[in-house]
């Protein structure tokens, strides 16, 4: 770990290299990152402003660079050699950072375009985030961009920082360098703003880059670049919205099984997409689409920015998680509750050692002390236990994948105990202090000699040595001990991502669509898709469906009654009815000749034109559902959920973007808080999961095939025998 602000150490073994070696294939976030030249236009000598604060803080972060700034009046700003015009520059720099105002923007990066700049951040605002003008001044230096082949981040961004080559060219220092936690974001203040935080916390941020609008480079650019640089080894983010959530995914789900990425959206309200769109324009959805995306992408999702930091933090630096198995040491019964109570939410064990073990720790308690896990030293103030004896029992157990200690403190503490004790015995604060600091040397190596994780909990921050030596060391510590059993709960989290089985083969490579389906489609009623339709084209996908028969008149309904065996189903179909049930179109439980006519009056009644639908009636107590929607900026959208009448009440379903994989399909089912009606329950047989993902990965691909359909909706899809059909369909074509 690099010692805080030991920049020119720091510059002499890790920045510049004059023969700079582009580690990845020509992405331009590569450059972006790593240029050896920059022009920045809106420094001056005015130290209000702020494109001088970020000139300053280019300067002092120890770029070894050539700094280009252009002012139209000063011949020099901030020490450095400035031109009044961009065709004045001696060369084309590797990239041009523009602070100017709005309306200069197009002509200063056509000139750059000109003499051969082919990379920018554009910091000014004053774009699609205002309104209709701002807009069409957006979409005007696309347009120049893409005429001279220029990459630019922005605009409205705030910039970016490199701590490995360094670089910075935001409003705030860098407090610390070399960092292996990156972030993109989708607001400049959590790259530039959060450095006090960062610091306090023992937190190095290795690269962070602002997207600001995205008008060209796109947070999932920021993505993949992040996932292939070397420096990085845990990724987080800030999401506001994303445009093209397909292309976000099949990203993601790339990078995750082998670097954890960690995220808040906050899009998903009324307000948060009010707010992101008034912010960076961003196109928000809802919070369940996020929710599905993340989880088919192997994403970490956090609530706040808080956690973005600390878990991706803790991702960055400790080994990964093996197991659920986490060993909890502490100097107090109520830390230690809190932990294991917040691991066993979490999906963690928090296991009664085994004797062998108990045995082992029991030696360095006291009597009245626990040694099952957690260990509790109940204020044991001899801190040998509490950091070398015991942590080293529990790194060397096979039956421990992780530990989280609480209690270890040592300056922090004695220095609130000093003015008691210098008033009874009059001692120097300073040897008093010094006296009181206890050896780590031991506790921080163990997590990579064992190749376990360690994460600390402690009411001090880094006016307690400890604290210090832990951030020192890259151990991360948490200010409460539930917050350290959550970053070990995602820690467990990649664990399982790492593990789950590959998204590779989708069964929708070159699958062909079925002819029968096109036929179904393009004989649609201009109106519409009836039910009857509905279901032919989920049977030509292989999608089982009641069976049934349309009846344009009694007879012919009485002889699929006869045909069907009663009971049977009634139901009006018609493409200009959608919501039968609403308009008291369903009849149930048909038994017999005369309810089945009464009910065909009943639909003709209603719409002398409507066929009649009659049905079998399937028998089971389990009903699921499933559908497609759609949102802007996504593919369409498989949900699957609790079914039924109280569907809607409930609210009980999980949602992947389609193409699904039968894994994601399985997952999706797995994750509905009713999923214990998938097992054997109450005398029914456990239902075939296969055959019920089977069914999801189909509906997805009707949703990817005919694109004119706007809305699925299967309601319900009843359980019997233990497998899965539909018993009722709706599609809305647009």
């Amino acid at each position: 770990m690099i010692e805080f602000l030991d920049i020119p150490n720091y510059i002499s073994t890790v920045c510049m290299e004059s023969e700079r070696k582009v580690s990845m294939a020509a992405g331009p976030l590569e450059t972006i990152m790593n240029p050896t030249s920059i022009s920045m236009a809106g420094a001056s000598n005015n130290l209000r402003k702020m494109g001088t604060i970020q000139l300053i803080n280019l300067i002092d972060s120890g770029f070894g660079g050539e700094i280009m700034p252009i002012h139209p009046k000063e011949s020099e700003v901030l020490g450095k050699k400035a031109y009044r015009t961009v065709s004045e520059l001696p060369y084309a720099p590797d990239l041009a950072i523009l602070v100017v105002p709005t309306a200069v923007v197009p002509g200063m990066l056509e000139e750059f375009g000109k003499i051969g700049t082919r990379h920018a951040i554009i910091i000014t605002a004053g774009f699609r985030e205002t309104g209709e003008k701002g807009r069409e001044l957006e979409k005007r230096i696309i347009e120049i961009a893409d005429a001279y082949g220029i990459r630019f981040l922005g605009p409205n961004c705030l910039g970016i920082v490199n701590t490995h080559l360094p670089l910075n060219v935001t409003v705030a220092p860098i407090l610390r360098y070399g960092g292996g936690f990156s972030l993109a974001s989708q607001s400049g203040t959590y790259i530039a703003q959060s450095v006090q935080f960062l610091q306090r916390n023992g937190i190095a941020m290795g690269k962070a880059i602002s997207v600001g609008n995205e008008a060209n480079i796109t947070i999932t650019d920021c993505l993949e670049y992040l996932g292939e640089d070397e420096h990085t080894k845990a990724i987080g983010l800030y999401i506001e919205g994303i445009r093209d959530a397909g292309r976000f995914l099949d990203v993601a789900r790339k990078i995750s099984r082998r670097k954890p990425i960690v995220a808040q959206y906050v899009g998903g309200t009324e307000a948060g997409a009010r707010s992101g769109s008034s912010h960076t324009g961003a196109m928000a959805g809802p919070d369940y689409v996020y929710d599905g995306l993340f989880e088919q992408a192997g994403i970490i999702r956090v609530s706040t920015i808080e956690d973005v930091y600390r878990i991706g933090w803790a991702l960055a630096t400790q080994p990964p998680l093996r197991g659920p198995r986490i060993g909890v040491l502490t100097n107090s019964g109520g830390p230690g509750t809190g932990i294991a109570t917040t691991c066993n939410a979490s999906g963690l064990e928090v296991p009664e050692f085994s004797p062998e073990i108990q045995d082992q720790v029991s030696r360095y308690l006291q009597g009245h002390a626990s040694a099952r896990n957690p260990v509790d030293l109940t204020f044991h103030i001899g801190m040998e236990a509490l950091t070398i004896k015991i942590p080293e029992i529990l790194f060397s157990a096979p039956e421990i994948d992780g530990v989280i200690i609480h209690g270890i403190m040592d300056t922090g503490f004695v220095d609130l105990l000093y003015p008691s004790i210098n008033k009874r015995m009059p001692i120097d604060h300073e040897k008093f202090i010094k006296f009181s600091e206890i050896e780590l040397n031991e506790l921080v190596r163990m997590p990579h000699d064992h190749g376990k994780p360690l994460l600390i909990s402690s009411f001090f921050d880094e006016s307690d040595h400890t604290v210090r030596v832990f951030h020192e060391h890259s151990i991360p510590t948490f200010d409460s001990p539930e917050k350290a059993a959550q970053a070990m709960a995602a820690l467990y989290r990649h664990y399982l991502i790492r593990n789950r089985a590959s998204a590779a083969g989708r069964r929708t490579a070159g699958r062909a669509v079925p002819e029968r389906a096109q036929e179904i489609v393009a004989g649609c009623n201009p109106k519409g898709m009836d039910e009857y339709s509905a279901k032919q084209l989920l049977r030509a996908y292989g999608i089982p469906t009641a069976e049934e028969t349309l009846a344009g008149s009694r007879e012919e309904a009485l002889d699929a009654a006869r045909r069907l065996g009663y009971p049977v189903a009634v139901k009006a179909c018609s493409p200009s009815i959608a919501h039968k049930t609403e308009h008291g179109l369903v009849f149930l439980d048909v038994n017999d000749e005369t309810a089945l006519v009464r009910a065909f009056d009943a639909i003709r009644a209603y719409d002398a034109d409507s066929q009649v639908l009659v049905a079998e009636m399937i028998k089971g107590k389990r009903e699921f559902m499933a559908g497609v929607s759609y949102f802007p900026g996504f593919p369409p959208c498989v949900m699957f959920g609790l079914g039924g009448v109280f569907a809607e009440a409930h609210r009980d379903f999980a949602i992947r973007l389609a193409p699904l994989t039968e894994n994601d399909a399985d997952e999706m089912i797995g994750s509905i808080r009713a999923k214990a009606l998938l097992g054997p329950y109450r005398n029914m047989e456990k239902v075939d999961r296969e055959a019920l993902a089977d069914l999801l990965v189909r509906l997805g691909d009707i949703a990817l095939d005919f694109p004119a359909i706007k809305e699925i909706d299967l309601n319900p899809i009843i359980i019997t025998g233990g497998a899965p059909k539909v018993a009722d369909a709706l599609m809305i074509i647009g």
